[in-house]
C-alpha cells in the first residue's frame, strides 16, 4: 500500500476526533451560557397592556351631592395649589353626609378644573344618591364624566393649564358613578405627544389608566391631560367600560373642531 493510501486514513480519522472535541467544548459553552428559561417579563405599569390602576383610595367619593364637580372653576392666571377645590363636600353645613377618601396632592397643578367661563359659581345642594347631570361643556362616556373638557377648544390656555415639562397639563377631574371600573387609553396617534396623569403621578404622562370607583358613592378622581409642546391637539381617546367594547372620542386641546 502506498504512502498517501496510508495518510488518507490517519487524516480522516484526526478530522473525526477534532470534530467530536468541537461538539463537546460547544455544547459546554452553550450550556453555560443559554438564557434562563421562564416566562417574559409582564409590561410595565402604565403601558398600553397593563395600564396605570388609578385606585378608590386617590379619589374623592360622594354619596349625597348630585354634581360634586360642577362648582368650581379657576379664575383667570390663577396661582397653583396643591389642595382640593374649595368646593370639597365639608366646605358647608348644608352639603349633607359626604365622605371623602385620601387623595393624593397634585403638585404645581392648575386650581379648580377646567370648565366653563373663569368664576366661581353657586352649586345647589340636595340629599340622595349621587346621579350627576351633565353640561353642554362636558364629555359623558358610560359612567365617566370629564366636566368642562369640551370647553377647551379655544380660549386662553392659562385658564385651564399651566405650561412646564415640555407641554401643558390641563386640570381635569374625573367622576366615574359606583363601582365602575373605566380605562382610558390615548390613541396610537397621539400617544408620542400626549398622555394621562392620573393615579398620584403628575409629571408622569402614561398613555393608559384605569379608574376604579369605590362602591358606595361616586368617586372624583382629580388629575391631568398632558399636551406637549405647544399643547394644541386633537387627542382620540378609546374609553372601555369594564371588559365591554372600547368607545372612542376625540378632545380638542385649543385646536378648534376636531374631527371624530
Amino acid at each position: 500500500m502506498s504512502g498517501r493510501a496510508w495518510r488518507f486514513p490517519w487524516a480522516a480519522t484526526a478530522a473525526l476526533a477534532l470534530l467530536a472535541g468541537c461538539s463537546i467544548g460547544s455544547h459546554s459553552d452553550a450550556k453555560a451560557t443559554a438564557a434562563p428559561s421562564g416566562a417574559s417579563a409582564p409590561p410595565p405599569v402604565g403601558s398600553i397592556d397593563h395600564p396605570r390602576p388609578v385606585p378608590c383610595a386617590d379619589g374623592m367619593t360622594f354619596r349625597d351631592r348630585p354634581d360634586p364637580l360642577r362648582g368650581f372653576t379657576p379664575s383667570p392666571n390663577s396661582a397653583t395649589s396643591t389642595s382640593a377645590p374649595p368646593d370639597s363636600p365639608t366646605d358647608s353645613p348644608n352639603s349633607g353626609t359626604a365622605s371623602a377618601s385620601p387623595r393624593r396632592a397634585t403638585p404645581s397643578s392648575p386650581s379648580g378644573h377646567a370648565s366653563g367661563a373663569p368664576s366661581r359659581t353657586s352649586h345647589p345642594r340636595t340629599s340622595g344618591t349621587a346621579s350627576p347631570s351633565s353640561g353642554a361643556g362636558d364629555i359623558v362616556v358610560g359612567p365617566l364624566t370629564w366636566h368642562g373638557l369640551a370647553d377647551l377648544t379655544g380660549g386662553d390656555q392659562h385658564d385651564h393649564g399651566i405650561e412646564n415639562g415640555g407641554g401643558w397639563h390641563y386640570r381635569v377631574d374625573s367622576l366615574v358613578q359606583p363601582d365602575s371600573v373605566v380605562t382610558v387609553t390615548v390613541g396610537a396617534t397621539e400617544r408620542a405627544r400626549a398622555g394621562l396623569e392620573f393615579g398620584g403621578e403628575y409629571g408622569a404622562p402614561t398613555p393608559a389608566v384605569t379608574f376604579h370607583a369605590c362602591p358606595d358613592g361616586a368617586t372624583s378622581f382629580l388629575g391631568a391631560f398632558f399636551v406637549a409642546g405647544d399643547g394644541r391637539a386633537c387627542v382620540p381617546i378609546d374609553v372601555r367600560v369594564g371588559n365591554g367594547p372600547a368607545r372612542h372620542v376625540v378632545i380638542s386641546f385649543f385646536n378648534g373642531r376636531c374631527p371624530a
